[in-house]
This record gives C-alpha cells, sequence and structure tokens, in this order.
C-alpha cells in the first residue's frame, strides 16, 4: 500500500534529515584504505578543494564493527558543520546491512544535537526487514520530540509482514497528535492480511483526519484479492471526492493482468474518466508496471483521447523506469497525435530526473512537431527544480528557450 511505503519513507527520510541535504550533486576524490573508503574530498573542475553541497571539504571514514564513523572538515583541515548543523556522525548498521542507528557529533567527537532538534536516532526492525520501532534522543540519551515531526518515537505493528498500526509517541510515550493531523493509523486487514481499509485517530482515540484530507477508506476486493474500488469518507462518514472532481474509480478485472477503469461521482454516476473517453482499459507485465492503455467510450469501444490517439504502449529501462511512450491505433499501429508525434523517449538521470524528451515518428525515428522541435531538454538548479528548458529541432539547432 503507498500508505505504509510512505510512512516508512517519511521515517528514513526524517532519521537522515540532518546529514543528506544537496547530497550527490557535488564531485569528489576519494581515497580507499583496506578495501574501503577513507577519505572523500570535494573538487570543482580544476580539481582543486570545493565546498561539497553539504558545507564541507572533506569527510574522513572510520570502521569499528558494523559502525561508521564520518568526520567533516573545512579546506584547512578544521573540523566543519555540515547543512545539518553537525561536524560528524556515526552510523550503525545490523542485519542485511540495515540502518539501526545514528548518532550526531560536534567538532571534537562528542554527541551533539542537528538541526533537526535530536542528537540520536534508534531503528527497530522486524525479521523481513519492516520497521517496528524509530526513537529520537537528546544529548543525554533522553527521549525527545523532534519539532519538524511532532513525534519523538514511532511505533509499527504487524501481521504477518502487513502493516495494521502505526503509533506516533510524545517522549513520555504516550499518543500525540503529530502535524499529519492524527496520532494513530490503523490498516484493516482481512484474513490473506490484505488491506481492506485505513482510518486515523486523536491521541485521546477519537476519529481524526489525516494529511490528504479524508478520515477513512474502504478497499473492495475481489476473490482473488485483487483491488476492485478504492472509497474515502470525512468525519460524518460521508463519501468524499477529495477535490478531485470524482468519488472513486472501479476495475474490472478482464485477466490476472488486464483491467478496465470506470469513474464515479459521489451520487454513484458513471463519469468520463478522460476528456474524449469514458473508460480506460491497462494492460500489466509480470512486475505490475502498465504497459498499455486503451481509451474506450461507455460501451466499451476503442475511441481517441484528447491527444487523437486510441491507445499508448509503454517501455521501461532496467531501472524500471518509464524511458518510452509509443502512440497506437486499437490494432497496435503506429499513429501521430495531433500534434504530429506517434511517442517519445525520455533519458532520465541518476536520481530518476527527466534530462531530455525525444519526440518519434512512426518508425521510431526523431521528428518535428507542429511547434516546430523534436526534443526538449531540461536543467536544474541545485535543488533539482528545473532552471531552463531548451528545444531542439531534428538538426540539433535551438529553437527557443524559457
Amino acid at each position: 500500500m503507498k500508505m505504509k511505503r510512505r510512512i516508512l519513507a517519511g521515517l528514513l527520510a526524517g532519521a537522515m534529515a540532518c546529514g543528506m541535504a544537496g547530497a550527490g550533486l557535488a564531485e569528489w576524490k576519494e581515497e580507499t584504505r583496506g578495501g574501503k573508503v577513507s577519505e572523500r574530498t570535494w573538487v570543482d573542475e580544476n580539481g582543486l578543494m570545493a565546498v561539497s553541497p553539504e558545507g564541507y571539504t572533506t569527510v574522513t571514514y572510520s570502521y569499528s564493527g558494523t559502525t561508521v564513523t564520518e568526520l567533516y572538515y573545512d579546506a584547512e583541515g578544521e573540523p566543519a558543520p555540515s547543512a545539518g548543523g553537525f561536524y560528524g556522525r556515526q552510523l550503525t548498521y545490523g542485519n542485511k546491512h540495515r540502518l539501526e542507528e545514528v548518532v550526531y557529533l560536534d567538532g571534537e567527537g562528542h554527541r551533539m544535537a542537528c538541526a533537526e532538534g535530536y542528537a540520536r536516532v534508534k531503528i527497530i526492525y522486524t525479521a523481513a526487514g519492516g520497521v517496528t520501532q524509530a526513537s529520537y534522543y537528546d544529548e543525554d540519551n533522553a527521549l525527545v520530540t523532534v519539532p519538524s515531526l511532532g513525534y519523538a518515537q514511532l511505533k509499527n505493528d504487524y501481521r504477518g509482514t502487513t502493516l495494521t498500526k502505526t503509533t506516533y509517541l510524545n517522549e513520555r510515550k504516550e499518543p500525540v497528535d503529530t502535524p499529519m493531523g492524527y496520532a494513530v493509523m490503523i490498516q484493516s486487514v482481512n484474513k490473506s492480511n490484505r488491506v481492506t481499509g485505513i482510518r486515523f485517530e486523536h491521541a485521546d482515540g477519537s476519529p481524526a483526519v489525516g494529511p490528504e484530507g479524508w478520515a477513512s477508506m474502504k478497499r473492495e476486493l475481489d476473490k482473488k484479492h485483487r483491488e476492485i474500488s478504492v472509497k474515502y469518507y470525512d468525519l460524518s462518514g460521508k463519501m468524499t471526492d477529495r477535490g478531485l472532481g470524482y468519488a472513486y474509480e472501479q476495475k474490472t478485472w478482464e485477466s490476472p493482468t488486464a483491467f478496465v477503469i470506470s469513474r464515479f461521482d459521489l451520487q454513484d454516476r458513471q463519469i468520463p474518466l478522460g476528456d474524449g473517453y469514458v473508460l480506460l482499459r491497462r494492460e500489466m507485465n509480470k512486475d505490475g508496471q502498465v504497459i498499455r492503455e486503451t481509451f474506450l467510450d461507455e460501451k466499451g469501444n476503442p475511441t481517441e483521447n484528447a491527444e487523437g490517439v486510441q491507445a499508448r504502449e509503454f517501455e521501461y529501462d532496467d531501472q524500471g523506469r518509464l524511458a518510452q511512450v509509443r502512440f497506437e491505433n486499437a490494432r497496435g499501429e503506429a499513429t501521430e497525435n495531433r500534434s504530429g508525434a506517434a511517442g517519445y523517449r525520455e533519458t532520465l538521470d541518476g536520481d530518476g530526473f527527466v534530462t531530455s524528451r525525444v519526440y518519434l515518428g512512426k518508425g521510431g525515428s526523431p521528428v518535428n512537431i507542429s511547434a516546430g522541435y523534436s526534443e526538449v531538454r531540461y536543467l536544474y538548479d541545485a535543488e533539482r527544480q528545473v532552471s531552463r528548458t531548451e528545444y531542439y529541432d531534428v538538426n540539433g539547432s535551438l529553437v527557443k528557450t524559457e
């Protein structure tokens, strides 16, 4: 479930937040000792010492058992603070190299609070790798509420490997309402440990509204445990459309890897799924990735969407990221959309950001679309926001810049 992934991703992001600002955006030269990295120094394009995105120039690594100690220095070799406000940290790993503890250090190697307001975080896992507890401590090793999180400790309960409950606690280990609007998230599961519902509670046990504006969710499954529909409700128990313009989608499964989506309003009336079509048929591969979409009218016949195509096929790279889209008719033949493209190919960087999109003709070669360009290149700033967009024609000539 997406809810579980968001909770765990947010937890680990919080655990590492103090030291990850701008990570991966600088160049460094590396030294090793005994097969392990012992030092990294950030350098500019001329090979001269430079300040890293984290705020220091050099980081040294030392190893003791499963603990790695990082210490940060400036170009003169003096202790330097990172963007998180600390001068080093100790990271301890456990089974399967799972991060179990982070301790933040000052310039003398003593424990200190990072900018987020805690000096140590401890994470406990299940045998399967699910987080069961995360606790934040101050310099005196006492539980402390992290201001940005609104809690001092997180506890997860499971049935099998399925998350059933997340509780946020204060430094007294009592449930506490967080900035997300609730203290407890409860997931209902069936006998097969499939999630069938979610609801939220305040610290006093009363119903609460979650961060997305709904109080509870009900998920309908068929006899094969495949999702049929997901409906959301407010505190009064009324179905809500969450401001999306529709209340819920329903899936009609045609096979284990193909289904048709229909959309309904708050009065359970069927409404168009998109501009030009009412239904959408999706086919998936063995990994659950959508490999083809076909646009259908209210009777289930192929129809054109707003772009003038009846179907789209999707290809993924070796990392499972969307890399190419082809436009087709219902028979699987290449067709052009209203802009004159039969699809496009994207290039992604190591962080998954799109750096280039090239529009393709029916034969798969680059083609100029009606706007006069074939390729769009995206340039990003240090915060990974698009800072400039460049448009090129099939000859590689710059058409315009935004």
